[in-house]
């Protein structure tokens, strides 16, 4: 099993610093105890379409969405993607993102690289591998979403990576 598998990423939980309230409100649920309980479903959520499950499950049971826990919605996915992609901490700012990948690194370099690339100039890799993205996100909505497109766009990178690797070992 190499460092970067499967089992290794899901032993950590990404840490994401992002502006907006990511709650699930009294309001909006009134028992504590049910409120706990769906937090703790959102913890063991891996995958996007068991987050777009439990938002269904939400409107179906609550009514319509506050902005607050479509935003903790949006984190879970993120931190999803984060965990596909070995990051360990997102920092999303006004001024973009800097990207910290757990201590064995992003496991498909080239593709790092190429993803760096692609972004003409917006992102840059410093020495300590830390992964800087420029972007203007004025507002905490822009933040969250540019944490989620740049997950998504990281954890897109690593599959790509591993599809190709395994199109390449002998059957």
């Amino acid at each position: 099993v190499n460092a970067g598998g499967p089992e290794r990423r899901e032993q950590f939980s990404p840490q994401i610093s992002v502006a907006p309230p990511i709650l699930i409100p009294q309001a909006y649920v009134p028992h504590l105890d049910l409120r706990m309980g769906l937090y703790r479903r959102l913890g063991e959520m891996d995958d996007r379409q068991g987050v777009e499950a439990f938002a269904a499950e939400l409107i179906d049971r609550f009514g319509p969405l506050p902005p607050e826990t479509q935003n903790l919605l949006q984190i879970v996915e993120t931190k999803i993607n984060c965990r596909t992609a070995c990051i360990a901490k997102l920092d999303v700012g006004a001024k973009g993102a800097v990207v910290t990948f757990i201590e064995s690194g992003f496991p498909d370099l080239a593709g790092l690289l190429t993803y760096v690339e692609r972004l003409k100039g917006a992102a840059r890799l410093r020495p300590d591998s830390k992964l800087v993205v420029s972007r203007d996100w004025p507002s905490g909505d822009a933040r969250l979403n540019g944490a989620l497109q740049l997950s998504r766009g990281l954890a897109r990178v690593l599959a790509a990576g591993e599809s190709r690797k395994a199109e390449m070992e002998p059957a």
